[in-house]
């Protein structure tokens, strides 16, 4: 039996996804056949949307939780700051209160020292006072020792009132210590107290933040098997049309530097910031492959028609030498339009010997593809075009047997099977309908 016996006539339609399907197991006792009914598919598509909507939320409250915490460290450190200066200024108005009580000791000293002197000069004035008045009584009338009594008596007068003098500067000036003391005393008191105001805070925001981390590891726990399975059926969905997943993930232009700046010990990741950054990662190449998916030629070229030929080894239909058929053919009448099946620029058409009229477009990541033994061509070198944009018209120019559409893809100008690539543009397709469902149900009241 030739491969061309045993192609479908017609591509499965988007509405009989969920008509009852029959799969044939094969065993060492003959070949069984299993049914799966519409209400299984609708079943795993539903269980498929639920999880898809708990992921897209445990993803928001996971980015959200972060910045919390993010803004939760921030405070800490700047309270901590705040702490270690209000400290050193605490620390700096005890040394000035005790060199100022050092100096109100000396003051007092000083004053102690001057009341001695002070009393001792008044006895000293007592005393001269007394000889004097028995001298004048002695020697009433010499003049000479009254103007000598006077003299010692003014001079003590002096002295005693430069004594009170500087007894009175002595005080005021201990006056004025002993209020800097109390002054300074009060303000330590109230930076004691922002200290301790602070520390209390700080406190209360270190267990709100262990708090949030074992939230944030329990959502990071759940939530990685998700996003791990999302990404490995993404992955094994291009994966099969041949396509280096790496350059989808980085891409053809990625460009990064910068010097290196070592972690230090402070700066290690904990378990749960390791389980995060893993989180992260699979997140971020999640959607980067999700980008990618729009650039890739995933689409049909054209609409309800039959497959002719498929990618591969094959008899050659005019000369029925075996052969290797770079695409997949699809026949229908002459005139149908050919759509482009991914962004891109076309970079030739025209007639191209075998292939008839021609139109040839590169698309991202090193992907082209060919429409082949077209009857009008409808674009020229160089127009930009989007998916589904027509290129021309099916048709039976060049070496061909009958109207049909030749289609190939390349990457990196190696054939690829092009019903590869369409048969991962319906899986995306469906993943875009379980996104825009789970967008569109409303969220439940808190």
């Amino acid at each position: 039996m030739s491969n061309d016996a045993r192609i479908p006539k017609t591509l499965p339609s988007r509405t009989g996804w969920f008509a009852p399907r029959d799969i044939a197991v094969r065993d060492p006792w003959g070949v069984r056949w299993v049914r799966v009914s519409r209400g299984a598919q609708v079943s795993v598509l539903a269980v498929g949307l639920a999880a898809f909507g708990w992921f897209v939320h445990a993803s928001y409250r996971t980015l959200a939780e972060q910045d919390i915490i993010a803004a939760r460290d921030a405070t800490i450190a700047r309270l901590e700051t705040r702490n270690d200066a209000q400290s050193d200024e605490v620390e700096r108005l005890e040394r000035t209160i005790a060199a100022l009580q050092d100096e109100r000791d000396r003051a007092i000293l000083a004053r102690n020292s001057l009341d001695k002197e002070l009393t001792r000069r008044v006895r000293e004035r007592d005393e001269a006072l007394a000889a004097a008045s028995r001298l004048q009584t002695i020697v009433e009338n010499s003049e000479e020792s009254r103007i000598a009594t006077s003299d010692v008596a003014m001079t003590l007068e002096n002295e005693l009132a430069t004594s009170y003098l500087k007894r009175w500067r002595v005080e005021e000036s201990l006056q004025v210590a002993e209020d800097r003391i109390a002054a300074l005393e009060e303000q330590g008191g109230l930076l004691r107290d922002r200290a301790a105001s602070s520390d209390r805070q700080a406190t209360v925001l270190k267990d709100r933040i262990a708090t949030l981390e074992l939230i944030q590891g329990e959502l990071v726990a759940r939530l990685a098997p998700v996003t791990n399975n999302q990404l490995a059926r993404l992955e094994g969905h291009l994966g099969a049309i041949g396509i280096d997943i790496e350059r989808l993930v980085s891409g053809d232009d990625a460009e990064v530097g910068g010097p290196f700046i070592a972690l230090t010990d402070n700066e290690r990741p904990t378990i749960v910031d390791a389980r995060l950054t893993a989180l992260a990662t699979g997140i971020q190449r999640l959607d980067a492959l999700r980008a990618a998916l729009p650039v890739m030629p995933l689409a049909e070229p054209v609409d309800e028609v039959d497959i002719s030929s498929r990618f591969g080894n094959r008899r050659d239909p005019i000369n029925g030498r075996l052969a290797f058929h770079a695409g997949t053919d699809f026949r229908g009448p002459v005139g149908t339009p050919v759509h482009v099946t991914a962004p891109g620029e076309v970079i030739r058409a025209g007639w191209a010997g075998a292939y008839g009229r021609m139109v040839r477009v590169r698309h991202a990541f090193g992907i082209e593809t060919t429409y082949a033994h077209l009857s009008r061509v409808s674009v020229k070198v160089g127009d930009k075009v989007e998916v589904g944009d027509t290129v021309g018209k099916l048709g039976n120019s060049g070496r061909s047997t009958g109207p049909h559409l030749h289609y190939e893809v390349r990457f990196d100008d190696v054939p690829r099977d092009p019903l590869r690539f369409i048969e991962a543009g319906r899986h995306v397709q469906e993943e875009r309908e379980q996104q825009a469902a789970v967008e569109a149900k409303p969220e439940p009241a808190p």
